[in-house]
């Protein structure tokens, strides 16, 4: 088949290209900005996803089966702009122009969102989970699901759990470190969390394109739960985490109350509620 994939050279997005031309499919690559990339069976297509008339005429030009959605604003070191504007901009309004096109040309559409969407959400968690989005991540996605519900008939949505690679775990990494690489923490006996290896992203993604498209929504993670303990051991062993900071289960409860007095549903209660309240989710 022929992919469209956007966001393909971003920290996940290079990983699924290879996935798929590895499968025999071939893969138009859609970027804001052009990547040193040369693979055979792919090709990379320059475009901003603002501009609705650019993507009507790449699906007028090119024959897609199917279209992966990963392109999106998530992490913030080097923005200047995180303003809810901003990330309703790329998170939002840009999907709902490749929506548009998708419903169009009858195209289906893996749309990647993610469990931010979720939000501050206890106990088990399903599909039909009524979502409380705190971040402007998670509200911009939980926003586009919603779009693509709207305006296509064919589309799924893989919300992932927090995406790590061998070289990058800067998702993972801040529930456990404070400042990398020597200041680690724990709370009480330390934590277990859903997450989800690139390699189970990837998997799920390439899998999706010869599946049946059913308008279902899936949570994807790793198998494992990654357990804190296991992880700071794992960091000493090589050279990291000299430095273990231990916090009383209870006392940070505490904190998480007094924070949530003050500061309401926020990015600092978010965090703090996902360290004490891991996501616990069950796919149907």
């Amino acid at each position: 088949m022929n992919i469209l994939v956007t966001g393909s050279a971003g920290m996940i997005g290079s990983y699924v290209v290879k996935g798929l031309i590895e499968k025999g499919h071939t893969v138009i690559g859609v970027d804001r900005i052009a990547r040193d990339i040369t693979l055979q069976g792919l090709t990379q297509i320059i475009l901003d996803l603002s501009s609705k008339e650019g993507i009507l005429q790449l699906f007028d030009d090119k024959k897609i089966d199917r279209v992966i959605h990963l392109a999106a604003l998530a992490h913030t070191k080097g923005v200047k702009d995180v303003s809810w504007e901003a990330f309703k901009l790329v998170n939002v309004d840009c999907a709902e122009n490749l929506f548009e096109a998708c419903a169009k040309h009858n195209v289906p559409v893996l749309f990647i969102s993610t469990v931010d969407a979720i939000g501050m959400v206890k106990g088990l968690i399903t599909p039909e989970t009524e979502l409380n989005p705190i971040s402007n991540y998670g509200k911009s996605k939980a926003m586009a699901e919603g779009r693509l519900k709207d305006i296509c008939k064919v589309w799924n949505i893989y919300r992932f759990s927090p995406v790590y690679t061998p070289e990058v775990k800067r998702d993972i990494e801040k529930r456990y470190y404070l400042k990398y690489p020597n200041w680690a923490y724990k709370i009480g006996k330390g934590g277990q969390f859903e997450v989800l290896n690139v390699t189970g992203a990837v998997a799920a993604m390439v899998d999706w394109v010869d599946k049946k498209v059913d308008n279902t929504i899936h949570v994807i993670k790793d198998p494992e739960l990654l357990d804190i303990n296991d992880l700071i051991k794992a960091e000493k062993a090589q050279g990291r985490a000299k430095h273990v900071l231990w916090f009383p289960k209870w006392m940070v409860q505490c904190g998480y109350y007094v924070i949530k007095l003050v500061f309401g549903k926020s990015n600092k209660t978010y965090l703090v509620f996902k360290a004490l309240w891991p996501f616990r989710t069950v796919d149907n």
